[in-house]
């Protein structure tokens, strides 16, 4: 996987793998193309007094599609932007072929807006649909009963705005070049070129477009990265203190088998001593009865012999007499 190809200082266009070829009808191989975009709304509140007038119109909003890079040219890819908006307005339905792709409607409502983006005919590619909330109101506005002139002004809008990549995998020759033409005059020539459009017919809107660079991207990888290491540190000192824990719980465990082992080995040492003398004793003792076995014997054998001279024969004997 190689690295990505940096077309210009803003990465408008960035292109991965690019295989070229001179049919301006084929695809190219291992190629990916990203085409950055911003879409979003800007809505300005319009004041109590126009409310008193027009109860419907509290504010006035533009929604739009531009390029991130000001001085990118639209029209050299896009074919038309397709706007849907809420039913209740005439003509819901808003078609542009000419950038600026922008809406300015006015109204009272906060809704979901659709946008459909259609590529040049000879592109061949899906359109790109898009949706987006009109917010008329800050994130922190209280609840609905209160009067909104109480925390909001006319010069202040409230922007809601996204970044999005469209990525195309192995567009055709012809697209390919439709998307750096977009941008090629100020490659050459390493200046801003000028659109031959104006960024927004709505110059309070224009205004308050959010810009995009590589230093802002830059200084947030960078936060990224610092945060990461300071999270790894983090890990890494609980990981060698866990590891510490570890092999104290290993040596406590150590010593106390040593400890139940020597104290076996103790109590096999006395057993055994008490074992030793308990044989000795014993073995007194049955000398002490083979000495009392033979006494007996010999008392038996006088006995016998007391027996025979007094004339009794034994059992046996006496039954086989009979």
């Amino acid at each position: 996987r190689s690295p990505l190809k940096h077309i210009d200082t803003f990465d408008t266009l960035i292109i991965e793998n690019p295989t070229m070829t001179n049919d301006t009808n084929s695809r190219l191989h291992n190629t990916t193309t990203c085409f950055p975009i911003s879409y979003g709304s800007i809505a300005f509140y319009l004041g109590k007094d126009n409310i008193h007038n027009n109860p419907t119109a509290t504010h006035r909003w533009t929604l739009y599609v531009r390029s991130p890079d000001p001085t990118y040219d639209l029209s050299q890819s896009i074919s038309k932007v397709i706007f849907q908006l809420h039913p209740s307005f005439p003509q819901p339905t808003r078609e542009l072929t000419q950038p600026p792709f922008e809406v300015t409607e006015m109204g009272w409502g906060e809704f979901e807006a659709s946008i459909r983006i259609v590529w040049k005919e000879e592109a061949e590619e899906r359109p790109v649909l898009l949706t987006h909330f009109i917010k008329l109101y800050p994130s922190n506005a209280p609840v609905a009963t209160v009067d909104p002139s109480t925390y909001m002004n006319t010069t202040v809008p409230v922007v809601s705005e996204k970044y999005d990549e469209v990525v195309f995998t192995n567009p055709k020759v012809v697209f390919h070049k439709q998307l750096l033409d977009g941008q090629q005059q100020s490659r050459k020539n390493k200046k801003k070129k000028q659109l031959t459009y104006p960024l927004s017919h709505e110059s309070s809107v224009m205004e308050h477009f959010r810009t995009y660079g590589d230093e802002t991207d830059v200084k947030a990888m960078l936060a990224a990265k610092e945060f990461l290491q300071k999270e790894l540190r983090s890990v890494k000192d609980r990981l060698i203190k866990v590891d510490d824990e570890l092999e104290d719980v290993k040596g406590m465990l150590v010593a106390a088998s040593a400890t139940a082992a020597a104290a076996s080995t103790l109590d096999g040492v006395v057993g055994t001593k008490g074992d030793t003398s308990s044989s000795s004793t014993a073995g007194a003792g049955t000398v002490t009865g083979k000495g009392g076995a033979s006494s007996s014997k010999s008392g038996k054998k006088k006995k016998s012999a007391a027996g025979g001279a007094s004339g009794e024969q034994p059992a046996s004997k006496k039954a086989k007499s009979s």
